[in-house]
Protein backbone atom coordinates (compact mmCIF):
# COMPACT_ATOMS: atom_id res chain seq x y z
CA UNK A 1 0.00 0.00 0.00
CA UNK A 2 1.81 3.25 -1.19
CA UNK A 3 2.21 6.00 1.14
CA UNK A 4 -0.18 8.09 -0.72
CA UNK A 5 -3.61 5.76 -1.11
CA UNK A 6 -6.07 5.11 1.61
CA UNK A 7 -6.22 1.29 2.34
CA UNK A 8 -10.10 0.71 2.78
CA UNK A 9 -9.73 -2.72 2.50
CA UNK A 10 -7.87 -2.89 5.35
CA UNK A 11 -10.05 -0.42 7.29
CA UNK A 12 -12.69 -2.97 6.68
CA UNK A 13 -10.99 -5.85 7.81
CA UNK A 14 -9.65 -3.92 11.17
CA UNK A 15 -13.82 -2.63 12.17
CA UNK A 16 -15.79 -4.34 9.82
CA UNK A 17 -15.43 -8.49 11.01
CA UNK A 18 -17.58 -10.00 12.94
CA UNK A 19 -14.88 -10.29 15.89
CA UNK A 20 -14.25 -6.45 16.10
CA UNK A 21 -17.89 -5.21 16.04
CA UNK A 22 -18.92 -7.84 18.71
CA UNK A 23 -15.51 -6.33 21.45
CA UNK A 24 -16.96 -2.60 20.14
CA UNK A 25 -20.31 -3.21 20.86
CA UNK A 26 -20.13 -5.36 24.11
CA UNK A 27 -16.79 -4.30 25.64
CA UNK A 28 -16.17 -0.28 25.12
CA UNK A 29 -20.36 0.10 23.99
CA UNK A 30 -19.43 1.13 20.16
CA UNK A 31 -17.02 3.40 21.40
CA UNK A 32 -13.68 3.07 19.23
CA UNK A 33 -11.38 4.79 22.05
CA UNK A 34 -9.32 4.02 25.53
CA UNK A 35 -10.01 5.83 28.51
CA UNK A 36 -8.75 8.87 30.92
CA UNK A 37 -8.55 7.87 34.83
CA UNK A 38 -7.94 10.37 37.42
CA UNK A 39 -5.58 9.63 40.19
CA UNK A 40 -6.89 7.27 43.10
CA UNK A 41 -9.72 6.46 40.64
CA UNK A 42 -10.32 2.62 40.25
CA UNK A 43 -8.75 1.54 37.04
CA UNK A 44 -11.74 -1.09 36.13
CA UNK A 45 -14.09 1.45 35.40
CA UNK A 46 -13.39 1.40 31.75
CA UNK A 47 -16.69 2.83 31.05
CA UNK A 48 -16.52 5.73 33.04
CA UNK A 49 -12.44 6.56 31.97
CA UNK A 50 -14.11 6.37 28.28
CA UNK A 51 -16.27 8.94 29.27
CA UNK A 52 -13.59 10.77 31.04
CA UNK A 53 -11.87 11.05 27.88
CA UNK A 54 -14.75 12.53 26.00
CA UNK A 55 -15.24 14.73 28.98
CA UNK A 56 -11.22 15.93 28.27
CA UNK A 57 -11.95 16.65 25.17
CA UNK A 58 -14.83 19.04 25.28
CA UNK A 59 -12.93 21.14 27.71
CA UNK A 60 -9.92 21.53 25.66
CA UNK A 61 -12.12 22.40 22.48
CA UNK A 62 -13.43 25.43 24.74
CA UNK A 63 -16.21 25.75 22.32
CA UNK A 64 -19.88 27.82 23.25
CA UNK A 65 -23.09 26.10 22.55
CA UNK A 66 -24.26 25.75 18.90
CA UNK A 67 -20.41 26.18 18.05
CA UNK A 68 -20.07 23.52 14.57
CA UNK A 69 -17.49 21.28 14.82
CA UNK A 70 -15.94 18.52 12.52
CA UNK A 71 -15.04 14.92 14.36
CA UNK A 72 -12.48 13.47 11.55
CA UNK A 73 -12.96 9.78 11.42
CA UNK A 74 -16.47 9.88 13.13
CA UNK A 75 -17.18 6.08 13.70
CA UNK A 76 -20.20 5.06 15.08
CA UNK A 77 -20.78 8.53 16.39
CA UNK A 78 -20.18 8.07 20.33
CA UNK A 79 -17.87 11.19 20.76
CA UNK A 80 -20.28 13.44 18.30
CA UNK A 81 -23.09 12.34 20.22
CA UNK A 82 -20.98 13.05 23.68
CA UNK A 83 -19.95 16.41 22.35
CA UNK A 84 -23.35 17.14 21.00
CA UNK A 85 -25.22 16.10 24.68
CA UNK A 86 -22.74 17.52 27.32
CA UNK A 87 -21.24 20.83 25.55
CA UNK A 88 -24.02 21.37 23.11
CA UNK A 89 -22.00 21.70 20.20
CA UNK A 90 -22.90 20.51 16.44
CA UNK A 91 -20.98 17.84 14.87
CA UNK A 92 -20.36 16.79 11.61
CA UNK A 93 -18.61 13.42 11.61
CA UNK A 94 -16.81 12.09 8.33
CA UNK A 95 -15.87 8.44 8.08
CA UNK A 96 -14.66 6.03 4.82
CA UNK A 97 -16.92 2.89 6.53
CA UNK A 98 -20.25 2.84 5.48
CA UNK A 99 -21.17 0.16 8.25
CA UNK A 100 -20.09 2.42 10.46
CA UNK A 101 -21.56 5.36 9.10
CA UNK A 102 -25.33 4.04 9.24
CA UNK A 103 -24.74 2.72 12.95
CA UNK A 104 -23.83 6.42 14.00
CA UNK A 105 -27.24 7.58 11.81
CA UNK A 106 -28.82 5.14 13.86
CA UNK A 107 -27.82 5.58 17.35
CA UNK A 108 -28.10 9.00 16.81
CA UNK A 109 -32.13 9.06 15.19
CA UNK A 110 -32.19 6.96 18.31
CA UNK A 111 -30.93 9.39 20.90
CA UNK A 112 -32.86 12.06 19.20
CA UNK A 113 -30.03 13.53 18.32
CA UNK A 114 -30.31 13.52 14.48
CA UNK A 115 -30.53 17.32 14.66
CA UNK A 116 -27.57 18.33 16.52
CA UNK A 117 -25.23 15.08 14.78
CA UNK A 118 -24.66 14.68 11.25
CA UNK A 119 -22.69 12.11 9.35
CA UNK A 120 -20.81 12.16 5.90
CA UNK A 121 -19.01 9.35 4.18
CA UNK A 122 -15.31 11.17 2.96
CA UNK A 123 -11.93 10.75 3.57
CA UNK A 124 -10.28 13.44 6.03
CA UNK A 125 -7.31 14.12 3.66
CA UNK A 126 -10.08 15.10 1.00
CA UNK A 127 -13.16 16.90 3.45
CA UNK A 128 -16.56 17.48 1.62
CA UNK A 129 -16.62 20.85 2.99
CA UNK A 130 -15.64 24.59 2.46
CA UNK A 131 -12.96 26.85 4.03
CA UNK A 132 -13.93 28.19 6.99
CA UNK A 133 -16.87 26.03 7.89
CA UNK A 134 -16.25 25.16 11.33
CA UNK A 135 -14.92 26.56 14.81
CA UNK A 136 -13.12 23.50 15.68
CA UNK A 137 -12.30 19.83 14.94
CA UNK A 138 -11.40 16.80 16.35
CA UNK A 139 -9.45 13.46 15.67
CA UNK A 140 -9.72 10.99 18.55
CA UNK A 141 -7.65 7.83 17.97
CA UNK A 142 -7.94 8.32 14.33
CA UNK A 143 -4.89 10.24 13.27
CA UNK A 144 -3.26 6.90 12.85
CA UNK A 145 -5.06 5.68 10.38
CA UNK A 146 -3.62 8.55 8.10
CA UNK A 147 -1.54 7.88 5.70
CA UNK A 148 -0.84 11.39 4.76
CA UNK A 149 -0.55 13.03 8.22
CA UNK A 150 0.49 16.76 6.74
CA UNK A 151 -1.63 16.13 4.37
CA UNK A 152 -4.78 15.84 6.99
CA UNK A 153 -3.40 18.53 8.65
CA UNK A 154 -3.75 20.93 6.17
CA UNK A 155 -7.61 20.35 5.62
CA UNK A 156 -8.23 20.38 9.12
CA UNK A 157 -6.92 23.92 8.90
CA UNK A 158 -8.63 24.48 5.89
CA UNK A 159 -11.73 24.12 6.92
CA UNK A 160 -11.54 26.11 9.87
CA UNK A 161 -12.35 29.25 10.29
CA UNK A 162 -9.75 32.17 11.67
CA UNK A 163 -9.44 31.26 15.53
CA UNK A 164 -11.08 28.10 15.31
CA UNK A 165 -9.58 24.97 17.25
CA UNK A 166 -7.76 21.36 16.64
CA UNK A 167 -7.90 19.17 19.32
CA UNK A 168 -5.78 15.46 18.16
CA UNK A 169 -6.31 12.48 21.02
CA UNK A 170 -4.57 9.47 20.58
CA UNK A 171 -1.46 7.20 20.73
CA UNK A 172 1.88 7.81 19.30
CA UNK A 173 5.29 6.67 19.85
CA UNK A 174 7.64 8.67 21.58
CA UNK A 175 10.44 8.83 18.93
CA UNK A 176 11.10 7.12 15.73
CA UNK A 177 10.48 3.55 14.52
CA UNK A 178 13.70 3.45 13.39
CA UNK A 179 15.56 4.47 16.65
CA UNK A 180 13.90 2.21 18.79
CA UNK A 181 15.13 -1.63 19.45
CA UNK A 182 14.98 -4.27 17.28
CA UNK A 183 12.86 -6.29 19.47
CA UNK A 184 10.66 -2.97 20.10
CA UNK A 185 10.16 -3.25 16.24
CA UNK A 186 9.52 -6.37 15.68
CA UNK A 187 6.43 -6.32 18.26
CA UNK A 188 5.39 -3.04 17.28
CA UNK A 189 5.89 -3.03 13.38
CA UNK A 190 3.36 -6.18 12.67
CA UNK A 191 0.94 -4.23 15.29
CA UNK A 192 0.67 -1.33 13.06
CA UNK A 193 0.49 -3.08 9.78
CA UNK A 194 -2.40 -5.50 11.04
CA UNK A 195 -4.13 -2.34 12.27
CA UNK A 196 -3.31 -0.25 9.44
CA UNK A 197 -2.11 2.83 11.16
CA UNK A 198 0.44 4.14 8.71
CA UNK A 199 0.49 8.05 10.45
CA UNK A 200 2.24 6.09 13.05
CA UNK A 201 5.21 5.56 11.19
CA UNK A 202 5.27 9.15 10.16
CA UNK A 203 4.47 11.12 13.06
CA UNK A 204 5.23 10.96 16.85
CA UNK A 205 5.60 12.99 19.97
CA UNK A 206 8.59 14.85 18.71
CA UNK A 207 7.84 16.18 15.71
CA UNK A 208 4.03 16.37 15.47
CA UNK A 209 3.97 19.85 16.77
CA UNK A 210 6.53 20.73 14.12
CA UNK A 211 3.93 19.02 11.58
CA UNK A 212 0.86 21.30 12.97
CA UNK A 213 2.63 24.46 13.11
CA UNK A 214 4.10 23.47 9.10
CA UNK A 215 0.40 23.15 8.73
CA UNK A 216 -0.55 26.63 9.75
CA UNK A 217 -1.08 26.13 13.21
CA UNK A 218 -0.28 27.84 16.31
CA UNK A 219 -0.14 24.63 19.10
CA UNK A 220 -1.29 25.66 22.56
CA UNK A 221 -0.68 22.79 23.99
CA UNK A 222 1.58 19.24 23.82
CA UNK A 223 0.28 17.43 27.01
CA UNK A 224 1.52 13.83 28.01
CA UNK A 225 -1.59 11.94 28.81
CA UNK A 226 -0.11 8.91 29.29
CA UNK A 227 -0.07 8.25 32.49
CA UNK A 228 -4.01 8.72 32.35
CA UNK A 229 -4.28 6.21 29.75
CA UNK A 230 -2.00 3.80 31.35
CA UNK A 231 -4.66 2.31 34.03
CA UNK A 232 -7.37 1.55 31.12
CA UNK A 233 -3.79 -0.31 29.20
CA UNK A 234 -3.70 -2.27 32.21
CA UNK A 235 -6.92 -3.37 33.32
CA UNK A 236 -7.56 -4.54 29.32
CA UNK A 237 -4.55 -6.18 29.26
CA UNK A 238 -5.77 -8.19 32.53
CA UNK A 239 -9.16 -8.93 31.12
CA UNK A 240 -8.41 -10.67 27.93
CA UNK A 241 -5.07 -12.11 28.52
CA UNK A 242 -6.37 -15.13 28.69
CA UNK A 243 -9.01 -14.96 25.96
CA UNK A 244 -6.48 -13.69 23.78
CA UNK A 245 -4.02 -16.96 24.30
CA UNK A 246 -7.21 -19.29 23.86
CA UNK A 247 -7.41 -17.35 19.85
CA UNK A 248 -4.26 -17.77 19.13
CA UNK A 249 -4.22 -21.14 20.22
CA UNK A 250 -7.55 -22.26 19.02
CA UNK A 251 -9.20 -19.74 16.41
CA UNK A 252 -8.07 -17.28 14.34
CA UNK A 253 -6.25 -14.17 15.37
CA UNK A 254 -6.93 -12.13 12.45
CA UNK A 255 -10.26 -11.92 13.58
CA UNK A 256 -9.45 -10.51 16.86
CA UNK A 257 -7.40 -8.17 16.22
CA UNK A 258 -8.58 -5.92 18.97
CA UNK A 259 -7.54 -8.48 21.63
CA UNK A 260 -4.13 -8.36 20.11
CA UNK A 261 -4.82 -4.64 21.16
CA UNK A 262 -5.12 -5.68 24.59
CA UNK A 263 -2.31 -7.75 24.94
CA UNK A 264 0.48 -7.30 22.75
CA UNK A 265 0.44 -3.74 22.86
CA UNK A 266 1.11 -4.07 26.83
CA UNK A 267 5.09 -4.84 25.54
CA UNK A 268 5.92 -1.64 24.16
CA UNK A 269 3.79 0.58 26.84
CA UNK A 270 7.51 2.08 27.38
CA UNK A 271 8.14 3.29 24.14
CA UNK A 272 4.39 4.76 23.38
CA UNK A 273 3.18 7.51 24.88
CA UNK A 274 -1.11 9.26 24.87
CA UNK A 275 -1.00 12.58 23.44
CA UNK A 276 -3.55 15.48 23.58
CA UNK A 277 -2.08 18.40 20.80
CA UNK A 278 -3.90 21.51 21.44
CA UNK A 279 -3.78 23.62 18.57
CA UNK A 280 -5.31 26.93 16.90
CA UNK A 281 -6.05 28.30 13.74
CA UNK A 282 -4.31 32.26 13.91
CA UNK A 283 -7.03 35.01 13.53
CA UNK A 284 -4.35 37.10 11.69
Amino acid sequence: MGAQELDLAGLRRVYGRAGSRCFYALVARNARHWGWTEPGQSKWRLWRAQRQVEDVLGRKLALPAGARVLDAGCGSGVVARAMATRFGLLVAGVDVLDVLLAEARRLSARAALADRTAFTGGDYHRLPFGDGEFDGAYSMETLVHSYDPRRALAEFHRVLRPGGRLVLIGPMSLGPLEEMEPGVRTVLEPYLDAHVLPGARIYHARNLPRLLAEAGFEVEEALDATPYYLPTTEALHVYFRLPWELVRRFGDPAKWLNLRTTVEMYAVRNVTGWYVHTAVKPSR
